[in-house]
């Protein structure tokens, strides 16, 4: 076996295929916990105060334009690696020598990761913009003890709660899920 961190990963998850389902169990959380946080944060609101682990998995599966921001990101650092590769296999000049390394691949690697999260970020900043433009997912709230229903913006839920926006006062309320009588919208 070489000494390539790449071809190792790739004998461990041969070994071990079930390891590939629970590495993708992990990245979903990461990546709907990261949504979560970096859009909820333009509001003020501390995301991990309201939700479950559940609640991040879940998070990447709404908002399905993440996963496709991921793809985006791996797909730029597997072609730039693989550019790096056909330079290795010329035998690169001096001053291209850094890129056909396997050391630059693997730190390449890690510059997935932070592309990845910048992404992401600017995606859900993008969305907190559009929110406080008052262009979010207008909602109906009716509450359990009764009273007229409620127009707000639905920013999220979690397990246990539903975050709500109201854009003309600038204001986030967050009620328990027991609190909430009915969530009405407008079919698109």
């Amino acid at each position: 076996m070489s000494n390539d961190p790449n071809s190792r990963l790739y004998a461990v998850f041969r070994e071990h295929p079930a390891l590939i389902v629970s590495a993708l169990y992990v990245a979903a959380s990461v990546i709907g916990m990261f949504y979560s946080w970096a859009f909820l944060r333009f509001f003020g609101v501390n995301v991990f105060n309201y939700a479950h682990i559940s609640d991040f998995l879940l998070a990447s599966l709404k908002e399905p334009f993440t996963w496709a921001l991921v793809i985006l990101a791996v797909s730029l650092v597997l072609l730039d690696n693989a550019s790096s590769r056909q330079v290795q296999r010329k035998g690169p000049r001096k001053w291209l020598r850094w890129y056909g390394s396997p050391r630059y691949r693997f730190v390449n690697n890690f510059a997935a990761i932070y592309i990845v999260l910048s992404f992401i970020y600017i995606f859900a900043s993008f969305q907190a913009r559009d929110v406080k433009e008052d262009e979010g997912k207008r909602v109906d709230v009716t509450f359990a003890e009764g009273g007229a229903s409620q127009p707000s913006v639905l920013l999220g839920t979690t397990g246990q709660f539903v975050i709500l926006y109201d854009a003309a006062a600038d204001r986030v309320d967050i009620h328990p899920i027991e609190s909430i009588h009915s969530i009405s919208f407008q079919a698109e």
